[in-house]
């Protein structure tokens, strides 16, 4: 038997097991099916529209032109039309394939186009497709239809000589994998490590969702990169040309010695597959493949920064500056002194202020300033701003201020130490207390045994209490109290009702509010009472503000709460921007909600 008459007979038992039963409307479906959803430059990409339904009868209307982007006509379009008698019920398929040509690296787009049958309209959807760069081989023609067809879709795409598969021979499954790769496994105590989720795939993606998220006990971590539509790039692994997509860069650091686990992390993605016709008679088209990705499990070793005592201080390459914002004032003017600590590492865990001591001066306790945050940047920073006003005239010294530093590079602590400053104080002391002074009216003394004076003409009529009794009844008196404290009970419940507003307006959501808004606005209202309710820095950590409420003796299940809470935030901040996310602000929602009722 030939192969063209074999090749008709499967497709003829294709149609029989899966065409669908007539439609009462004799509706006419498409399907838009390209053989590179990632060509090359130098590619021709094959571009086919599959009609299929019982009314594809009538004169068939071909639109002008394809609406193309990035794109070029280079053949076609080719016609294959098929039919099928089963069971009483006629049915019928139709092709078209058009050849393209990318007219550069970059995004390509097939526009929505109209294909008419007889009196029937029938609109085929959009293709996008990503342009990789050339390969470097000319591109080639397309070319006619062999002889079999089944040979003619087996042919190679790459422009080099076909080759057909011996029958029934396995097939190669393309590599699809979900990997975290660091950067290193050991590391001092602070000492910063990346962590690089990637998915690395040969086959055509589309979504993403996570299945089980990222998390990173017993570490501090952030962001470097968490994007929210991930781009892929081509790079070789394990010897196989892919696409690799970052969708997560993390710094982690262990928070104490000993040994870190990471758990595994899980993504659902659909996969394109291949047609295979040799082991399949009837895959002659990509066909979606849902699956499970699961990045394995890290330890990471964590090792104690030596020395006899523990160490609070930065971990990383920093370098310590000082400098004045003047070098001249009068005593009694303020001066401010600013230290800066910049570099690249971890600044989060100094938790111990540089040590400032200087004679002569009143030295007011510094406010912070700090830039810990590594996304999107290499340099992080944090600066100290001390006020120093002179208590008397001269020149004032301020001595070297030093810090310490553990260098993981020198695997040791290293101090930074500024070069001493001075200033002078000179000229008068600011007059300060003139405004405070109250003008006193003395009148003249009366003469002995006088019972009136008369005041000066235009003098203001003085009147003498001393000996004058006011009489106040007595339930005035009694009153008193009771009106101080519904005073006070009015003021605070103003109070309470002010701030739970603020709360509960940030609670209530907006009309087109994404996930990241929704987050962001909780995180605020909570940060907001934290600091109201127990002074706890308003840019603190997650880390920092558990340790802050637990020093200051919030009960361990409100803590608990609070550790929930700012994990949903997280969650819900970063998450990828894929599958539905209602159910989960709503959650977030109640769970702050209930937090902040009882924060108070």
């Amino acid at each position: 038997m030939k192969r063209a008459p074999l090749f008709a007979a499967l497709v003829s038992a294709a149609a029989m097991v899966a065409a669908p039963p007539a439609r009462a409307a004799d509706e006419i479906t498409v399907q838009v099916l390209v053989d590179k959803a990632r060509p090359a430059a130098d590619d021709v990409v094959r571009l086919t529209y599959a009609f299929s339904g019982s009314g594809l009868g009538g004169t068939l209307r071909l639109p002008g032109s394809l609406p193309l982007k990035n794109l070029g006509l280079v053949g076609g379009p080719s016609k294959s039309d098929q039919m099928s008698y089963v069971n009483g019920v006629f049915s019928r398929s139709l092709s078209l394939t058009y050849f393209l040509k990318p007219l550069g690296a970059g995004p390509a787009e097939v526009g929505e186009v109209s294909f008419g049958f007889g009196d029937k309209a029938v609109k085929a959807a959009s293709y996008l497709l990503d342009v990789g760069p050339a390969r470097g081989h000319a591109a080639q023609p397309a070319e006619p239809e062999d002889d079999d067809p089944l040979v003619s879709i087996l042919r190679r795409r790459d422009g080099a000589a076909s080759r057909v598969a011996a029958p029934g021979a396995p097939r190669a499954r393309p590599l699809i994998e979900f990997r975290v790769t660091p950067d290193k496994t050991t590391a001092y105590v602070g000492e910063e490590i990346t962590l690089h989720y990637e998915l690395l795939t040969q086959a055509d993606v589309q979504g993403l969702e996570y299945l089980d998220p990222p998390h990173f006990p017993g570490c501090w971590a952030e962001d470097l990169e968490k994007p929210e539509k991930p781009v892929g790039h081509r790079g070789v692994v394990d010897g196989r040309t892919v696409m690799r997509f970052t969708l997560l860069k993390k710094l982690v650091s262990g928070l104490n010695p000993g040994t870190v686990n990471i758990p595994e992390a899980k993504i659902r993605t659909s996969v394109r597959m291949s047609p295979d016709p040799l082991n399949d008679p009837f895959g002659f088209f990509p066909r979606p493949e849902v699956m499970d990705l699961v990045a394995k499990p890290l330890t990471l070793r964590i090792l104690p920064i030596p020395g006899n005592t523990p160490f609070h201080g930065p971990v990383g390459r920093f370098d310590l500056s000082a400098k004045l914002d003047r070098t001249r004032v009068a005593p009694g003017e303020a001066v401010t002194l600013r230290l800066r600590l910049s570099g690249a590492g971890n600044l989060r865990t100094a938790t111990d202020m540089p040590k400032v001591d200087v004679a002569g001066v009143t030295l007011y306790p510094p406010s912070v300033k700090s830039d810990a945050a590594r996304t999107g940047r290499t340099q992080v920073s944090t600066e100290w701003s001390y006020v120093l006003v002179p208590k008397e005239s001269g020149t004032v010294t301020i001595p070297p201020i030093s810090l310490a530093v553990f260098d993981p590079a020198e695997k040791r602590i290293v101090t930074k130490t500024t070069a001493p400053l001075t200033f002078v104080a000179e000229g008068s002391p600011l007059k300060g207390g003139a405004a405070l002074t109250t003008a006193e009216t003395t009148l003249p003394s009366q003469p002995s045994g006088a019972l009136k004076t008369t005041p000066p003409a235009g003098a203001p009529a003085v009147v003498d209490l001393s000996h004058r009794t006011v009489t106040v009844p007595l339930w005035a008196v009694a009153a008193i109290p009771g009106a101080a404290l519904l005073a006070v009970g009015a003021i605070f419940l103003a109070r309470r009702r002010k701030t739970s507003g603020a709360w509960q307006e940030a609670l209530r959501p907006e009309p087109g509010e994404t996930k990241e808004r929704a987050a962001a606005r909780v995180d605020r209202a909570l940060r907001e009472a934290l600091l109201r309710r127990y002074l706890v820095p308003d840019g603190a950590s997650a880390a920092d503000v558990l340790s802050g409420l637990a020093e200051r003796g919030l009960p361990a299940a409100q803590l608990d709460d609070v550790r929930a809470l700012l994990s949903d935030v997280d969650f819900l901040r970063y998450a990828p921007q894929l599958g539905e996310y209602e159910a989960r602000i709503d959650g977030l929602r109640a769970r702050a909600r209930d937090v902040l009722q009882r924060l108070g």
